[in-house]
């Protein structure tokens, strides 16, 4: 038994790095954790990223030891340590790069990708297009305002509207007196972006 605790534990530190990484990617952007499997296959990714840049820096570490002067001894604390910052830094870019879809903007330029970064074209309009939304509902309502917060999917979560008013048949704006309005994604048949104001 302690033989497979003596091999577990430095697998274990090899690993959580990629999972630290994954669960920061996840917990920091809208896109769905994929299955078990899926969620095991991108953190063995983020690992191997880990570690390549860990020996990487391990590399520099000791060459500017060897030649100007050192901190500290390279041993397994440093690495484990180095291991759990590289992992936060690759999560938080990975987060960043996701959420402003700047990747996806230089493949695109390049003729690399037709794609974005975004979880759906859904996210990827309220995302890039910051603007005035009209709600369409289920019951032929009409809610006009400004789309703090958007469902990451068109068929759960909520809208939360700043500002919001009512449209009539007419087109003429009533006020709903709220400062927010907080509609389910289920109620709502479509979304129209609107750059004026009614």
């Amino acid at each position: 038994m302690d033989d497979l605790v003596k091999e577990v534990i430095p697998l274990l530190q090899y690993l959580i790095p990629g999972f630290l990484a994954a669960w920061i990617f996840y917990s920091l952007t809208a896109f769905k954790r994929p299955d078990t499997f899926g969620q095991i296959v991108q953190a063995l990714i983020f690992t191997l990223i880990i570690q390549a840049l860990v020996s990487l820096l391990g590399f520099v570490f000791k060459l500017v030891g060897t030649h100007w002067f050192t901190i500290g001894d390279w041993d397994v604390k440093a690495r484990s340590a180095w291991s759990t910052i590289v992992a936060i830094a690759l999560g938080l870019a990975s987060c960043y790069l996701a959420n402003s879809d700047k990747l996806h903007v230089w493949l695109r330029d390049r003729g690399i990708t037709r794609q974005t970064s975004f979880p759906s074209e859904w996210y990827s309009a309220f995302s890039t297009k910051p603007r005035y939304v009209v709600l369409h509902l289920v019951d032929n309502r009409r809610l006009y305002g400004w789309p703090a917060e958007w469902p990451s999917e068109p068929t759960q979560g909520q809208f939360v509207i700043e500002g919001p008013s009512w449209i009539d048949e007419k087109g003429n704006e009533q006020e709903t007196g709220a400062e927010l309005l907080v509609i389910d994604a289920s109620k709502v048949q479509w979304v129209e972006f609107s750059e004026k104001t009614w």
